[in-house]
């Protein structure tokens, strides 16, 4: 029996009816349209930029200044503070924070979201310029700019049996030539120290030529000049004056006169002093597989396209000419990667399209499930158009994007399908069907999609780092989810309309069979179910309640864990040695050899078992340089004799049967203690690298911050599985400070005089900067190396009066020894010191760690420290800005969700009963991390938050057609309801099933690359599949409770404070309520179940 014509009013009042006619007649018109998405999309996906993150707005602006050889101390009070008052209050500006260390202060400045990083630039360089008498003497002018993120793509590594020199000279020489090929802009050298002439002059050639420091350093600066002296204008034109007689190597500056006399006698500056013509004087080794090395870093930034830039590069490498005995080999490929990620994806994306036409070929007409698959390329090419002039990348995130897409995307043209399929059986022509079954089911579906975007709207303005670098996925969706609209209302109808049925032979058989598999399921157990659920509308209500909450009470319990990001697998460890500030560079040396040699041993054990896990070891000693190539990221190299680095390069992850985590376990152990080492740090998972426990600590009294520190880290060693603590409290280098003696002050020294003479002696008095080539060189004026060793240097140095005498330091100054700290931190004009730790996530979850610390610890050290103040920090502050901006996101998704359905529905309540099914879609995601035994994530919220506008769709659709049977079939309400949840389960369970399959290869992707995806798909697949059963089987009675409201508001409301009573009772009696109730319940339906038997005898 076929279902009775609708009246007109059903279809014919929607407002597109006419342009979806015109579009059914001409056949022509909807070909071009779908040809112009096809073409479109195709040409902007094959010039679309591709990267491996997308690229992160910069979010701050940065002062920095040099200041060598000062304290700490010393460049917080006359650099990073006055900076500070200078930038505070700006507008744009979110907080201020400020790092004093040796020789170097640098102001951060954080800036609120959405604000012009430019913009706030511009006024921070006119605020700092306002500074009166900044910088001080011997500080360089302030580098003020926006970092700007970069990715390394590449990396080469030099390697030879050559000295230092040449191999820096290489290197130097391919980054200059690399630089100069078309589409590459940034290319970095590392693993180098800077180029220094250094000109050395004893005690003993000062007092021998009666010299003096300031005059040295005066005659070369006088000597080694390249000044221009105008011009001469004459009849024969102008004629440019100039005086070149600028120095630029070691030998050219030994010729420099420092003094002569009348009898022509000279004394030269090669006379008096060693001039060597090298390198700074800082130790650093870079060492590759246990080979002298450099290495040479091909880096993209903003706008420029990676494969683009790898090829580039990839050419040079391949044709480059290298000196004798030096060669070059490929490290690290970021493209390689790229492309692994972008593979793997494509291949789930096409297996999970596979299984969402092979589902539509069960249930639908093969041209019917041809067309509705067709949605498909049509809508993601048509997307390609829109995001692409929107300015999205092809990135690992946008083509997740297109996975999450993939189920949803199919919904509004199946539900189209199956509606003009229902039209033609009642006997319409194919045209009146399809126009029919458009405008039939037009007001749900556009409801339905528009809900789904203003889910995912919201996640366009989500701040923080992470919804920053996930923002392409809602602009993905949106544009798909738009343009499939557009492909189910105008250029579907018109492909239905015309070309018959195409299913023959044994697969037509096989669809009638599920047809009317489904059909009698629907009508039969479904349409039973809804009339039952009806009738018993309370008793299913707090059933369907009461498993809502066991359900919740996973996450809330602790059942279903959380961690803010899951651990991924890495291709790489990382291991960054420190040892105290001033420990000699011999002991920082023997570390990180030991380290080496534990990780070559490794390597030899995993080769001769036939399973090589590491392909390259790389190591600086001396220095360590950011190395995370992850979104946002930006490359820096600290020099530093207390620090090392290295890097191992393990082998493709499908290639080994060891994780990164276990090689690290077994590299600690191998490596043992390590002599004089203060702090070592592991990384062996990709992601973010971050703190798991970090808290700012700040009082006005610094002893009391110290106590209280101390106290805290002490605390914190106390919990099972807190490790790596590092209480800020790094006390620095040995310090001597000067104080003028009654001698001192009667030679006629002044403190000036004392600190200006010891900093030319031991650090040196830079006299010149020379530019050789890409690298600017500082020449000095300093004692030899060999004076500068022993504190008897220090106390033998001669104090040069003004009148030409000369006293020992240690009679014209007494020597007090002191510690200064090694950093200076300050936020927002206060004095901090950070507490971090890291957590063993296998022992308790970071969440569960800052909860103990927040709640027994911190309130602790407040009282007994009344001023202190703290601050979460690190991870955990980032995760509290990620969680705060996700929650307006729902919140705000919440409210459109509610104004689209209240103007389609035309009721203030019903869009209250749809929504009830985001609660029943969280709870399904939270069962789904259950049973596939993952940890819910801040991916995990990502996706529930996604998942709030997919799941309210089948609700749409089934509280459609029950107003329609109550308006305009005349239906009882248990009647229409039994009806609808009929009528619509085939494209409700269709629908379902499509985004399920969609994403079920990613969540059964066993690759470590896609971890990190996995909690998304796992929240928005299991999520929806929950919900949807959910919402066919309490829809029914949800919907019959609001008419009961209406009808009878007493009786109702006495039902309310039963299921709240039942709430009560799980709530303190947990399962053993839970099961009291289900009895309860489970007696009282089968006392009406047997009444509703009786029923018909009577």
């Amino acid at each position: 029996m076929t279902d009775p014509v609708l009246p007109p009013s059903a279809h014919s009042g929607w407002p597109g009816k006419g342009l979806i006619a015109w579009f059914v007649r001409n056949p022509v018109a909807a070909n071009l349209l779908m040809i112009l998405f096809l073409l479109g999309g195709g040409i902007t996906a094959w010039t679309l930029q591709t990267e491996v993150f997308p690229t992160l707005q910069p979010r701050n602006v940065q002062v920095a200044v040099i200041y060598p050889g000062a304290t700490p101390g010393d460049v917080e009070d006359s650099i990073t503070r006055r900076i500070e008052e200078a930038v505070i209050g700006l507008e744009g500006v979110d907080r201020v924070r400020s790092v004093a260390s040796e020789g170097r202060g640098t102001v951060t400045i954080e800036l609120q979201d959405f604000a012009d990083a430019q913009v706030v630039k511009d006024d921070v360089e006119t605020a700092v310029s306002a500074i009166a008498d900044f910088p001080p003497a011997d500080a360089e002018q302030p580098q003020i700019r926006v970092p700007q993120p970069v990715t390394t793509i590449l990396t080469f590594a030099l390697t030879g049996d050559v000295d230092e020199a040449a191999l820096r000279e290489a290197g130097s020489r391919i980054e200059r030539d690399m630089l100069a090929a078309d589409g590459i802009s940034t290319v970095r050298l590392r693993g180098v120290r800077a180029l220094e002439i250094s000109i050395s002059v004893s005690e003993g050639a000062l007092r021998q030529y009666g010299l003096t420091f300031s005059e040295v350093a005066n005659a070369v600066r006088a000597a080694s000049v390249d000044l221009s002296g105008g011009e001469i204008r004459t009849q024969a034109g102008d004629i440019l004056l100039r005086t070149n007689a600028r120095r630029e190597t070691g030998a050219e500056f030994e010729n420099i006169i420092l003094r002569s006399s009348e009898t022509g006698a000279r004394v030269r500056l090669g006379d008096v002093a060693e001039i060597n013509d090298g390198f700074q004087e800082d130790p650093l080794i870079s060492r590759f597989n246990g080979q002298p090395a450099v290495f040479i870093d091909v880096q993209t930034q903003g706008s420029e396209d990676l494969l683009g830039v790898r090829n580039t590069a990839m050419a040079f490498a391949e044709a480059v000419a290298l000196p004798p005995g030096v060669q070059m080999e490929l490290v690290v490929d970021q493209s390689q990667i790229f492309r692994d990620r972008i593979s793997l994806l494509a291949r789930n994306a096409i297996i999970g399209f596979t299984l969402v036409f092979l589902l539509l070929v069960l249930v639908l007409d093969l041209r019917l499930a041809f067309w509705v698959s067709m949605g498909v390329p049509i809508s993601f090419l048509g997307g390609f158009a829109l995001f692409g002039m929107a300015g999205v990348t092809l990135n690992f995130i946008t083509t997740f994007g297109l996975i999450v897409v993939l189920g949803i995307v199919v919904d509004d043209a199946i539900v189209v399908g199956e509606n003009t399929d229902r039209e033609r059986q009642k006997g319409r022509s194919d045209e009146e069907a399809a126009i029919a079954g458009v405008t039939g089911v037009a007001a749900p579906v556009l409801v339905g999609v528009l809900t789904t975007m203003a889910a995912f709207g919201p996640l366009i303005f989500s701040g923080g780092t992470f919804g920053e670098i996930t923002r392409p996925i809602p602009i993905v969706v949106i544009s798909i989810l738009a343009i499939s609209l557009i492909e189910a209302f105008l250029i579907l109808p018109s492909h239905l309309a015309h070309g018959g049925h195409w299913s023959r032979g044994p697969l037509a058989r096989i669809q009638d069979r599920v047809a009317r598999l489904l059909t009698a399921f629907a009508d039969g157990t479904v349409s039973r179910w809804a009339r039952f659920a009806a009738r018993m509308r309370w008793l299913v209500a707090a059933a369907g309640i009461a498993i809502l909450v066991l359900v919740m009470s996973l996450a809330s319990s602790g059942i279903v864990r959380f961690v803010f990001f899951p651990a991924i697998e890495s291709e790489q460890i990382t291991a960054d040695i420190s040892l105290p500030d001033g420990a000699p560079f011999t002991a920082t040396r023997n570390a990180a050899e030991q380290m080496i040699a534990a990780a070559e041993a490794i390597q030899r054990e995993y080769a001769e078992n036939g399973e090589p896990v590491f392909k390259s070891i790389e190591a600086t000693i001396g220095g360590r340089t950011s190395l995370f190539g992850g979104p946002g990221s930006s490359s820096t190299t600290t020099i530093a004799s207390n620090a090392a680095q290295i890097q191992i390069q393990l082998t493709a992850s499908a290639d080994r049967t060891t994780s990164s985590s276990e090689l690290e376990a077994l590299w600690r152990e191998r490596t043992g203690q390590l002599a004089g080492v203060e702090q070592l740090s592991i990384i062996s998972s990709a992601g973010p690298q971050d703190s798991d426990i970090a808290y700012e600590l700040s009082h006005p009294d610094t002893e009391s911050l110290e106590s209280a520190v101390r106290e805290l880290a002490d605390a914190l060693a106390q919990i099972d599985g807190v490790s790596e603590i590092e209480d800020g409290l790094d006390i620095g280098k040995r310090q001597f400070n000067f104080t003028l003696t009654p001698a001192g002050e009667a030679a006629g020294l002044t403190p000036r005089d004392v600190a200006r003479q010891v900093r030319q002696a031991f650090f040196g008095e830079e006299v010149q900067r020379i530019q050789r080539g890409s690298d600017e060189l500082r020449v000095f004026v300093r004692y030899p190396e060999n004076e500068r060793l022993g504190l008897s240097d220090l106390t033998d140095l001669r104090i040069r009066t003004a009148d030409g005498r000369s006293l020992p330091l240690s009679v014209a100054a007494s020597i007090t020894e002191s510690r200064s700290y090694t950093r200076i931190e300050r936020i927002d004009g206060r004095r901090i010191v950070e507490v971090t730790a890291d957590v063993d996530e296998a022992r308790l979850t970071p969440g569960e760690a800052r909860t103990q610390v927040e709640t027994a610890m911190l309130p602790q050290l407040v009282e007994q420290y009344p001023d202190l103040r703290w601050t979460l920090a690190g991870a955990g502050r980032e995760q509290a800005e990620d969680f705060a901006s996700l929650g307006r996101g729902l919140l705000i998704a919440i409210v459109i969700m509610y104004a689209l359905l209240a103007t389609q529905l035309r009721s203030y309540v019903q869009p209250i009963i749809i929504l009830i099914a985001i609660p029943f879609g969280i709870g399904g995601a939270i069962l789904g991390h259950f049973i596939l035994g993952y940890p819910l994530s801040f991916p995990s919220i990502f996706g529930m938050v996604a998942l709030s506008g997919v799941v309210v769709n089948a609700s749409i659709v089934l509280i459609d057609r029950y107003n329609l049977n109550l308006a305009e079939r005349s239906m009882s309400p248990v009647d229409a309801i039994a009806e609808a949840a009929g009528r619509r389960f085939r494209p409700i369970l269709v629908t379902t099933l499509t985004t399920a399959l969609g994403l079920l290869p990613i969540i059964a992707e066993q690759s470590p690359q896609a971890q990190f995806l996995v909690p998304m798909a796992v929240s928005l697949g299991a999520g929806l599949v929950f919900a949807s059963v959910s919402i066919l089987m309490l829809l029914p009675a949800l919907v019959l409770i609001i008419d009961d409201l209406r009808s009878a508001p007493l009786k109702s409301l006495a039902g309310i404070a039963g299921l709240i009573a039942a709430l009560g009772l799980i709530n303190v009696a947990g399962l053993i309520g839970l099961i009291l109730l289900a009895a309860i319940g489970g007696f009282i339906g089968w006392r009406v179940w047997r009444r509703s038997q009786r029923a018909p005898a009577l």
